[in-house]
């Protein structure tokens, strides 16, 4: 009987432990993050009112989140909420869009994006009709590039 309470104990103990250490990275992820500039782009008389309730990033990444609210007597179709990202120098690091698709009248709509930007320190927040055409990484590559990784891809599969 003594060794089931010993391993009850052990048990009880591992439990605690792994409860307090995952508060304390939760802890720790918070406290890294600080808190960034936004800035609205609509005209406060516009179809929308768009209200930025958190905007936070670390070195590395971050998140913007807050709500959407039709503020006309019409349903909002295919608009996007472009956000873009920059950095201290007003360098545009890059743009996160969300598709609204429908937004009924009077109709309130949270949304929260997730960014992989470095260093960025503000992002300024617009309504627009369609999303621009974002460029891959692939587009970024030479043709020289591009036959090397070919090349390259065709000798490790002869390996394998």
């Amino acid at each position: 009987m003594d060794r089931m309470k010993v391993f009850g104990q052990f048990f009880l103990a591992f439990i605690l432990f792994f409860i307090f250490s995952n508060v304390m990275i939760n802890v720790a992820l918070k406290t890294t993050y600080d808190s960034m500039d936004s800035y609205i782009q609509v005209s406060k008389s516009g179809p929308v009112d768009i209200q930025i309730d958190e905007a936070k990033a670390t070195y590395v990444n971050g998140y913007v989140g807050g709500k959407i609210v039709n503020t006309s007597d019409n349903t909002i179709l295919n608009k996007y909420l472009k956000i873009d990202m920059f950095s201290e120098r007003n360098v545009l690091l890059g743009t996160k869009y969300i598709d609204l698709a429908e937004i009924k009248a009077k109709e309130e709509k949270d949304f929260r994006i997730g960014f992989k930007f470095t260093d960025a320190d503000y992002c300024r927040i617009d309504l627009v009709d369609q999303m621009e055409e974002s460029v891959t990484s692939e587009q970024f590559l030479s043709d020289d590039l591009k036959g090397a990784k070919l090349l390259a891809t065709v000798i490790l599969l002869c390996y394998l």
